[in-house]
């Protein structure tokens, strides 16, 4: 027998139905979030490419390493190509490292991978982002491929080929002609090319690779898709003066209104910080900062170390500052020490010697541009160092610093356990590893600071306690533990 259900009862039912749809959307829109990778902070557009801005995220397990530059606009249309590609690099790592976990634990190797973005700026908010992701997961190499995207952000939308070239037959095929005749004057490429599988890549503009900038316009080819493996991944830059009869009528219109970069080296005043000699019987604590810097986070970690007249070391990301000379720009007036953290934060013990040298040098020449002073010392990702990456930092003449104490605020993202962890393990000389990228860390620091500053610590930089210690040379430099 069905019983009727009362007045009062079918407001219960609709209440009841009504919140099971609300949590349902709830979970759907977690899940969406999560899939595109919108970031959940409030976008701060403080960047030197308008409307453009970036995260380096970092991960680390026992099983494997990652970096990866994340490029974000305020489009999601822009952002939802650029979020797929690289977390289907995410998903092809992940892969490898599961069906290789046995192996890597035997040889107790770290697998990584490293995905990393040169920024240019074509025209007035108009870019093209060259990925390049790096991926090792056990074997004696790892693999490269490359992505590009341009993005015209003045109309949100991601440009396709026909945007840039009046895709016509004749404009084809002087593309395809003009790639040839540079792939076979390289001498180094020239002799692993394989003539089928150029004519095959090279034949329908849907497969291209390609991005294009004041300069060039460049095509990209993965490792294995027109040469022997040992030619590795393939680029083919065609000077912008061989294309420029086939532009798209707008997007040439568009270069002739590129506004010029701002040299931040001119008009600077030169400074050097003179830092005083340490008192031999005082206490004192270098705090340092990695991976930024940050539009969000970092101003308030250089508010909060003025207010305490603390100073620090801020090792820096070449592929941060690129985007945010003018914040770099402030940690350096600030008086605060700048080191050199690489240019895309890439495990350097797992790439050849003349890459270790491109990622250190590019990284400081980009930070002297913006700060007007060279990196005074040299911090690898992940503090994994070996000889070879000694050696490079001794041929630059960059002391390493490492860290005696970690906050592992990279893990907790939490601000009390990254108090607890300072205060728990900090003893005079130590060096203390944070980063400021993560709000927790920025949410931490004022307390630990003034817990510091009551227990009689004084806040220096690295170089300050290398002079103390009385040492010359590279290190690596470690502090002391409690």
């Amino acid at each position: 027998m069905i019983r009727r259900i009362k007045w009062p009862g079918w407001v219960i039912v609709l209440l009841v139905i009504a919140g099971a749809i609300l949590g349902i959307n709830q979970v759907l829109a977690q899940y969406s979030s999560a899939e595109t990778n919108e970031p959940k902070e409030k976008i701060t557009d403080s960047s030197v490419y308008p409307g453009l801005n970036i995260q380096t995220k970092t991960n680390k397990t026992d099983l494997y390493t990652t970096s990866i530059s994340q490029p974000y606009t305020k489009v999601s249309s822009i952002n939802k190509p650029i979020n797929q590609w690289i977390n289907n690099q995410k998903e092809m790592f992940t892969k490898n490292v599961k069906q290789n976990k046995q192996t890597l634990k035997k040889n107790d190797f770290q697998a990584h991978l490293n995905i990393q973005v040169d920024t240019h700026n074509v025209a007035e908010k108009l870019y093209t982002l060259e990925f390049s992701a790096y991926q090792i997961a056990g074997g004696a190499n790892g693999t490269n491929t490359k992505k590009a995207f341009t993005i015209d952000l003045t109309a949100n939308k991601m440009l396709k080929l026909e945007d840039v070239l009046n895709m016509d037959k004749k404009t084809i095929e002087h593309i395809q002609t003009l790639a040839k005749e540079m792939l076979y004057r390289d001498k180094d490429v020239k002799p692993y090319i394989m003539d089928d599988l150029l004519e095959e890549a090279l034949q329908d503009p849907k497969d291209w690779e390609w991005s294009i900038n004041h300069k060039n316009m460049t095509l990209f080819f993965d490792q294995y898709d027109i040469a022997a493996g040992a030619a590795g991944a393939i680029r083919v830059d065609i000077p912008m003066e061989d294309i420029k009869p086939y532009l798209n009528k707008t997007f040439a219109e568009k270069l002739d209104v590129t506004v010029p970069e701002k040299d931040h080296t001119q008009d600077k005043e030169e400074t050097d910080h003179h830092e005083s000699a340490l008192d031999p019987d005082g206490k004192y604590i270098a705090l340092t900062f990695d991976d930024g810097p940050d539009p969000n986070v970092t101003p308030r970690i250089l508010k909060t170390l003025n207010k305490h007249d603390a100073k620090a070391t801020f090792f820096m990301l070449g592929s941060q500052v690129e985007y945010y000379p003018e914040l770099a720009n402030k940690v350096e007036e600030a008086g605060h020490e700048i080191g050199n953290h690489t240019m895309h934060h890439q495990d350097l013990t797992t790439v050849q010697k003349s890459a270790i040298k491109q990622e250190v040098q590019q990284s400081s020449d980009i930070i002297q541009q913006s700060t007007g002073q060279a990196p005074s010392l040299f911090r690898p990702p992940y503090g994994a160092s070996d000889k070879t990456v000694e050696t490079v930092a001794e041929k630059m003449g960059t002391p390493i610093g490492m860290w005696s104490v970690d906050s592992r605020d990279w893990k907790s993202r939490n601000a009390d356990t990254v108090y607890k962890k300072v205060m728990n393990n900090a003893a005079s000389e130590s060096i203390v590893l944070m980063h400021d990228i993560h709000p927790s860390t920025a949410d931490a620091l004022p307390k630990v600071l003034t817990s510091l500053e009551k227990k009689g610590y004084q806040m220096v930089t690295i170089s300050q306690l290398i002079q103390l210690w009385d040492e010359q040379g590279i290190g690596p430099y470690y502090g002391k533990i409690g």
